[in-house]
């Protein structure tokens, strides 16, 4: 059967590709939270000042939650790559992410939370881009390159313009609730056909 063709999968591996909507889940969760939070800014205030107000807690559980999500859909991931260097390195972001996430519910203080942040940004940008590799060496996502490297670009920008609107005061909480957009909407689509059966083939 061909690489490219819808292929029946498990009830099993179909649950773990679901956790790939874990990026909007945490979306949803951390809108709302904010939303009900007297006196929180969301234009202003980060995701993560959630974590110090009161009911903090419920912000480090999101950040658990979608941290134990991304490592779990990363486990269903591992088996729709076939075994490449390319593939390797993939699932190592992918859990290096799900790590990041976990130690941002963990460590709400820095310098270990800002850690923590970086170790996910970086990881996002890694995986975007060698998920572009991998659909280079394929022939049924050819329109996934420039998506996963337009998806890439668009997360740099939107952190630049973050760090300017931290700089100058300017609505930061605006502008970091973007910068993993684009990844958390090209991994819901992913997923989407991944558990509709689209296959991933191989790249060296």
């Amino acid at each position: 059967m061909s690489q490219g063709l819808p292929f029946k999968k498990s009830l099993t591996q179909v649950a773990l590709l679901c956790c790939g909507f874990s990026g909007i889940l945490f979306i949803l969760i951390y809108t709302v939270f904010g939303f009900l939070t007297q006196g929180f800014d969301a234009l202003r205030n980060t995701i993560s000042s959630l974590e110090l107000v009161k009911n903090g807690w419920f912000q480090q559980v999101n950040f658990l939650l979608y941290g134990v999500l991304v490592v779990l859909f990363t486990i269903g991931l591992s088996k729709e790559l076939i075994k490449s260097a390319n593939a390797r390195y993939i699932v190592l972001f992918q859990l290096l992410m799900g790590t990041g996430l976990i130690g941002l519910a963990i460590f709400i203080h820095e310098p270990l939370h800002q850690i923590c942040n970086i170790m996910v940004f970086i990881s996002v940008l890694a995986v975007l881009f060698l998920f572009a590799w991998q659909f280079y060496k394929t022939n049924s996502w050819k329109g996934w390159i420039v998506y996963s490297l337009v998806a890439a670009c668009m997360t740099m920008a939107l952190k630049a313009l973050f760090m300017l609107a931290v700089t100058y005061h300017h609505w930061p909480g605006l502008f970091e609730r973007f910068i993993f957009l684009p990844y958390n909407l090209w991994l819901f689509v992913l997923s989407t056909k991944l558990m509709g059966g689209r296959r991933l083939a191989a790249a060296v």
